[in-house]
């Protein structure tokens, strides 16, 4: 039962967010408090530094739906060791970090960065020259907009 009544409280959170709030402005920063406990230390992942030789894939489109102008300004730069950054230039900010695994075309993306609804998560999918970057919820919910990146030459 109080998993169901954690579930509902969340739930409406999320709604109440949303509702008449103004348009988002860009992602909201993972450094937020936490209306509950932060996870432990066993909990966090610890990432290489972002350095090194790298691939940068800048926004070439939509997934879905209409993105906001931050999105579109977006970049994943992709480092050799396993570190990323997502970049959003036009909000002047140093960008979003983690660690990724590519296996074949799959990426799977961890990052720093959680939230009341649970860790922030991304997959993406290499076809080419392009990155189709999938987020999940979590991260929806905090305006990460699902994309499409094309790799800088």
């Amino acid at each position: 039962m109080n998993t169901v009544r954690r579930g509902t409280v969340i739930a409406l959170l999320m709604l109440v967010a949303g509702c008449g709030s103004p348009a988002p402005t860009g992602p909201t920063d993972a450094r937020q408090p936490p209306v509950w406990s932060a996870p432990n230390a066993a909990q966090v992942a610890s990432f290489p530094p972002p350095s090194g030789p790298s691939r940068t894939f800048v926004f070439g489109r939509e997934l879905l739906y209409p993105v906001s102008g931050y999105t579109s300004t977006s970049r994943f730069v992709l480092y050799d060791n396993g570190a990323f950054v997502l970049q959003f230039p036009s909000l002047g900010e140093p960008g979003y970090r983690g660690g990724y695994q590519q296996v074949n075309a799959a990426i799977t993306f961890e990052w720093e960065g959680w939230n009341i609804a649970g860790p922030w998560g991304a997959t993406g999918t290499l076809s080419g020259d392009l990155l189709t970057v999938r987020y999940n919820e979590a991260m929806q919910g905090t305006d990460f907009e699902d994309a499409v990146y094309v790799l800088m030459r």
